[in-house]
């Protein structure tokens, strides 16, 4: 089975993941898809952008990803792919923490925090194949 098709085939996976929780796919500002870096497709079946349970977008994050996979930044080996998966988890994270900064933001924080970490586990579990 050729790279390509593992990897839409995993995502297709993690798409059902996070369809399971009601995400729903969304685009950029102004209903406009962002694009996405060179060589990367962002994350493929799975929305980039979404709405519920909470407002998310980790469009840079899945495109740092599929660079991460792709160059094997961190070695070409089960702990490299786990770094990158780390890393990815810690991205999305990121964007919660800064998207949802105030006190008052802290339950909407939780709740994109456990998206990342939906994201994080499809990663992990069906990700293999694409590394």
């Amino acid at each position: 089975m050729s790279g390509g098709l593992r990897r839409r085939m995993g995502r297709a996976v993690a798409a059902a993941a996070v369809t399971v929780t009601g995400s729903a796919i969304g685009l950029g500002a102004g209903g406009i898809a962002a694009a996405h870096e060179p060589g990367t497709n962002g994350c493929t079946l799975s929305p980039d952008v979404g709405y519920v349970p909470v407002y998310y977008n980790f469009h840079r994050s899945c495109d740092r990803h599929d660079l991460c996979y792709i160059n094997k930044l961190y070695g070409n080996s089960s702990a490299g792919r786990k770094t990158c998966d780390d890393v990815f988890r810690s991205n999305m994270r990121g964007w919660c923490s800064g998207y949802y900064s105030s006190w008052y933001s802290a339950p909407l924080r939780g709740l994109c925090n456990g998206v990342a970490d939906t994201y994080y586990s499809a990663v992990r579990s069906f990700g293999g194949w694409y590394f």
